[in-house]
C-alpha cells in the first residue's frame, strides 16, 4: 500500500471490500473508466462521446458558447433516418447508434459493478482507472433503460444516462480508484470467480472485430510460422 495514500485499495479483496461497503442495493448505477481523466479538458467529468467531441475542440469554447447538446443530437437524429430501413422510436435509434460506436449522447452505466470493474481494467494498463458509484437518486430523471436490449446490452446489464448537460461531475467519495497494477489480477479473478470476460461482455460479432483488430498480428505471426515450418518440411523431404 502506498504511505502516501494510506486509504489506498492493495489487493483485489480490498477493491471489492470498498464498493460493497458503499453498494446498497438499488440505489447505486456504477461506471467502470480505464483512466481518471483529471487533466485539462476533462477535469474528471463522466461524460457521453458526443459532449467529448466538443470538449476536445480546442477552438469552441463549451462553456462560453452555453452549449446544448441536445439540439446537437436532434440534428444527428434527423440525418440518421436518412439511413435507416425501418422507424424506431428516438431512445432506440440512440442505442443503436451508441451500439456500433457512433456519438450520442448517451452515457453507458451498469448495474453490475462486476461489469463495471471489468471495463475499468480491460485496457490502458499502464495506468490507474476507475470506478464511478452514481445514486440512483440524484440523476433519476435522466436514468434510460435500455431500449429492446440488444445481447451486449443484455450481458453488460445496461443502463443509459442522458444527462442534458451532457456530462456527470461524480461525487469524490463515489470514485474508486483502480490501481494500474491491479488490472490484470483484476480480470482474472472476474473471469475465474465470475465468468466475466470479452468474450461474455461483447458477446456478439462488433465484439469479435473488436478482438479480431487486438489479435491480428498474433494471428499473422502464428501464420507465418506455420508457413515456414511446411517450407522446411517440404524441402527437408
Amino acid at each position: 500500500m502506498d504511505k502516501d495514500k494510506p486509504n489506498e485499495p492493495s489487493t483485489v479483496d480490498d477493491i471489492l471490500r470498498k464498493i460493497e461497503e458503499k453498494a446498497d442495493a438499488g440505489k447505486y448505477l456504477y461506471r467502470g473508466e480505464p483512466e481518471h481523466y483529471q487533466e485539462k479538458p476533462y477535469y474528471g467529468k463522466v461524460s457521453s462521446n458526443l459532449y467529448r467531441v466538443f470538449l476536445e475542440d480546442e477552438e469552441f469554447d463549451i462553456e462560453a458558447e452555453h452549449f446544448d447538446i441536445e439540439v446537437v443530437q436532434a440534428e444527428m437524429l434527423e440525418a440518421a433516418k436518412l439511413f435507416a430501413r425501418r422507424t424506431s422510436v428516438e431512445l432506440e435509434r440512440l442505442a443503436e447508434i451508441q451500439h456500433y460506436g457512433g456519438k450520442t449522447n448517451l452515457i453507458d452505466f451498469t448495474e453490475d459493478y462486476l461489469v463495471a470493474l471489468f471495463m475499468a481494467c480491460n485496457t490502458s494498463l499502464s495506468k490507474d482507472g476507475r470506478i464511478i458509484m452514481q445514486k440512483k437518486e440524484l440523476i433519476g430523471p435522466y436514468i434510460k433503460d435500455a431500449y429492446e436490449p440488444l445481447n451486449r446490452i443484455i450481458a453488460q446489464k445496461s443502463v443509459f444516462v442522458r444527462h442534458p448537460d451532457g456530462f456527470i461531475q461524480p461525487n469524490e467519495d463515489d470514485v474508486i480508484n483502480i490501481p494500474e497494477n491491479l488490472k490484470q489480477p483484476m480480470l482474472e479473478h472476474l473471469e475465474r470467480a465470475h465468468g466475466i470476460s470479452t468474450e461474455t461482455i461483447y458477446n456478439d460479432i462488433h465484439g469479435f472485430i473488436r478482438h479480431q483488430s487486438l489479435e491480428l498480428e498474433t494471428y499473422k505471426t502464428i501464420y507465418k510460422g506455420l508457413a515456414e515450418k511446411q517450407k522446411g518440411d517440404s524441402e527437408d523431404g
